[in-house]
Formats: structure tokens, C-alpha cells, sequence
């Protein structure tokens, strides 16, 4: 008796799943060309809205409709911004969504709108109330361009914003070079030219680039992540705190970096170019390189 019920369910599911695959040859749907798309206005629109409140989980929501592609598509969905209604100058922000019904981040948004006021860094910022922000939602297929469609243009009328914009990140180069001015607040202007930098396509790698001249005699150095004294923020050849003698080979020198105090040397360095690579990306095998430049 067991054995004919599961005879009978099997017979049952593959004839629903036949019928399935039938319906959907029967269906074949084809994308037409899109020719409307509403984002409707958020119930927020008129409230103040503090894009910093939350910096790291806050957001806004938007709902819109489903472009008409002729059927139920699975499309993405893309948040635009500007600062103003004619979208002359606007920014795409990274993140899309499956959903029409989109909760947008506020740190994206913030961002945004630094880009649009022309800010490119903290120095350069400068606080303004609460101002009036546009938004509208592009909708594409996948791939396919030709199912791109924008949306129109609603306001919010009371966004209040903050630096948001991500910079590459660095490290700083303490050390013989520089004469040992000592990792602190009040050296930041000095270190301004000892810094090691993420590439600006790869923020948030913890992978650093620098490139310095380094006197005669003077290769004698260490890494510093931030400026918070001697002792916190060090990187080195060790973690004991006295230098180790290093060589080069073809002008290469390939090594470990560690938590730690211990500088690299190199006692009888004739002076020159040295490009520098801190890989920091793996907390338990952290790299450095130096390659001598000319």
C-alpha cells in the first residue's frame, strides 16, 4: 500500500511539473519597451529628515511602481539624487534594489549630496540647514538597456546632511625620514606628507601606496594607523620596539608587517626613491614591500 501512494505521488508531481513547464512555453512573455514609471511621493517629503541620526543603519523609505514591461518582470531598481528639480547634475547611488518598495540608505543620500555641493574633503565641508533634495528612480532588466526607464521627480523638502563622503583611507610613515617628530595630534600637519594611501577605487582594502625620497642613512622607519601617541598604533618588522636590519634584492624587499614597534633598517641605504605597499588587509598575514624607484 506504501508503495502504490508513492507511485501515485510521484505520477501526480510530474505531471503538475510538466504542466508547469508547459504554461510557461505556452506564456513566453516578451519585454516590451517601458513607457512609465511613478515614484510616488514619501510620506516624508515634508518632514525633517537628519541623514546623520543613524549614520550606519538609518534610511528612507520610497516606494514606486513597476515599470510596464508588458508582464511581471524581476527588475532592479536605482535611486537618483540632485539638488535640483531638472536633474542637470545628479548622482546614482550604489546600491539597488529588487523591490519597489526601497529602503534607501541615509549614508548614501548624504554622500550624494556632498558630491553635489562639490565637497572633496572634510577641510573643504562646511555645515548648511536643512535644504531641499530631489529625488527620481531609474528601472532596467538585468543587462538590458533598452528597458531603462526613468521615473519622475519628487521632493524632500527638509533634508538635513553631513560629510559622508568616503575617502581613501591611509597610514602614516614614522621615522628617521621625517625625524621621529612623534605620531600626535599636534604633528598632524607635518605628517600631512608622510601618508600612505588606499587607491580611490579601492576604498576600504586597508591595501596602502606611498612613495618618498629617503635620505642617505635614513632608512629607518615604522607605520602608524593613526596619530594617538608612541605606543597604540604602531606596525613593524616586530613587536619588540628596536629595529631589524633588512636587504634588498633587485631592489625588492618582501616581508611581514606586525602590530608592533619594530622598524625596518637598512644601515647603509645611499638615499633615493622607495615606493611603499602596506597590504593590511588580512589581519593575520599583513604584508609590506618596498621597491627602490630609478
Amino acid at each position: 500500500m506504501k508503495k502504490l501512494s508513492y507511485i501515485l505521488f510521484s505520477f501526480i508531481s510530474l505531471l503538475l511539473a510538466t504542466a508547469s513547464c508547459s504554461g510557461l512555453e505556452e506564456e513566453n512573455p516578451v519585454i516590451q519597451t517601458p513607457t512609465k514609471l511613478v515614484l510616488n511621493t514619501p510620506a516624508t517629503a515634508n518632514q525633517y529628515v537628519d541623514l546623520g541620526y543613524d549614520k550606519d543603519a538609518g534610511t528612507v523609505n520610497f516606494t514606486c511602481s513597476q515599470a510596464d514591461y508588458g508582464f511581471a518582470a524581476s527588475a532592479n531598481y536605482y535611486m537618483q539624487v540632485s539638488l535640483d528639480e531638472s536633474f542637470s547634475n545628479f548622482e546614482e547611488l550604489a546600491t539597488s534594489y529588487t523591490s519597489c518598495n526601497m529602503n534607501v540608505k541615509a549614508n548614501e543620500i548624504a554622500e550624494a549630496v556632498c558630491k553635489l555641493r562639490g565637497i572633496k574633503s572634510e577641510e573643504t565641508y562646511t555645515d548648511e540647514p536643512a535644504r531641499k533634495v530631489f529625488f527620481r528612480v531609474r528601472s532596467q532588466i538585468l543587462k538590458y538597456e533598452d528597458t531603462s526607464i526613468l521615473s519622475n521627480v519628487v521632493a524632500m523638502e527638509k533634508v538635513k546632511g553631513y560629510f559622508a563622503l568616503r575617502l581613501p583611507g591611509y597610514i602614516y610613515l614614522v621615522g628617521a625620514p621625517e625625524g621621529w617628530s612623534g605620531p600626535s595630534e599636534d604633528n598632524k600637519g607635518h605628517y600631512g606628507d608622510w601618508k600612505l594611501f588606499e587607491s580611490d577605487n579601492a576604498i576600504g582594502s586597508k591595501v596602502y601606496f606611498g612613495e618618498f625620497d629617503i635620505p642617505a642613512g635614513k632608512f629607518q622607519f615604522r607605520f602608524y594607523t593613526a596619530l594617538t601617541g608612541w605606543d597604540k598604533d604602531s606596525y613593524g618588522i616586530q613587536e619588540a620596539d628596536a629595529p631589524l636590519d633588512i636587504a634588498m634584492t633587485n631592489g625588492i624587499y618582501d616581508g611581514k608587517i606586525v602590530k608592533g614597534k619594530g622598524s625596518y633598517q637598512i644601515p647603509d641605504w645611499p638615499g633615493g626613491k622607495v615606493k611603499i605597499t602596506v597590504n593590511m588587509s588580512n589581519d593575520s598575514k599583513m604584508t609590506v614591500k618596498f621597491e627602490k624607484v630609478g
